[in-house]
């Protein structure tokens, strides 16, 4: 085997290892919208970097047939390639969003990570997998001591926030009312940016209908904020724009 072909075997198949890893990271653990706002790209160019680049290249720097410890240079440099392939993936993996949590007037990514599993009390949220994160939403505790002193705790001591305490998620039921009563006036934003207006009408295009006919809540990811589109029927989200929700930004 010559060392261009052993190059060309070794960077086909990387390559065909981090498109499956990817296909896996974008249908089932970071589905759209959520790479968008809670992606790893940095984590994730290190990757393709080491398993398609890096890995291949060192095939063609050190494979000569005939060399004595081949094996050995080409099973270091595989180990190597796997290694990265598993502590990058399982990064990605802690950082998906396993929930997206409806609390008071927005939405909410919440990391793996940061999700207290064990604290779930709902049967229908302690999913064991599948595709994207669940939607649920995070209510204060009915007892009005509990609730000052969570609200005390955040404002003061530094503890999570309602969307981040697993004990307080509850199926997602939302009410329309409340949905709307809490929406974004996109007119605003559109009004304020040219580049949000031309979001906002592709979105109307693409789904059909008006502006008017959608509720829209900020979705606050990780790494960015966006706007979620829901029904005026069920609350269900419907799609999603990729603007800022915060006129401030604007």
């Amino acid at each position: 085997m010559t060392k261009l072909r052993a190059f060309a075997i070794h960077l086909t198949a990387s390559a065909i290892i981090v498109l499956a890893f990817l296909g896996v990271m974008f249908l089932a653990w970071y589905p759209a919208p959520y790479f968008e706002t809670d992606g790893g790209w940095k984590v994730l160019r290190i990757l393709a970097g080491v398993d398609v680049v890096l890995g291949p290249l060192l095939t063609l720097i050190v494979f000569k047939p005939g060399k004595p410890g081949l094996k050995f240079d080409m099973s270091c440099i595989v180990v190597a390639q796997l290694g990265a392939l598993i502590y990058g993936g399982t990064i990605i993996y802690q950082e998906r969003p396993a929930f997206v949590v409806f609390g008071v007037d927005r939405f909410t990514t919440v990391p793996a990570a940061d999700v207290d599993f064990e604290q779930l009390r709902y049967p229908e949220l302690k999913r064991i997998a599948g595709i994207g994160p669940m939607l649920a939403e995070a209510k204060p505790p009915k007892d009005l001591q509990q609730r000052q002193e969570l609200l005390f705790g955040v404002v003061l001591g530094g503890q999570k926030d309602l969307e981040f305490r697993a004990e307080l998620y509850e199926p997602y039921r939302p009410d329309p009312q409340q949905l709307r009563a809490r929406g974004i006036d996109l007119s605003k934003i559109a009004a304020a940016s040219a580049d949000a207006k031309q979001a906002i009408d592709a979105f109307v295009i693409n789904q059909g209908g008006r502006l008017e006919d959608y509720l829209y809540l900020p979705l606050k990811g990780n790494n960015k904020d966006i706007v979620m589109a829901l029904s005026p029927k069920d609350g269900m989200p419907v799609g999603s724009i990729s603007i800022s929700p915060w006129l401030e930004d604007y």
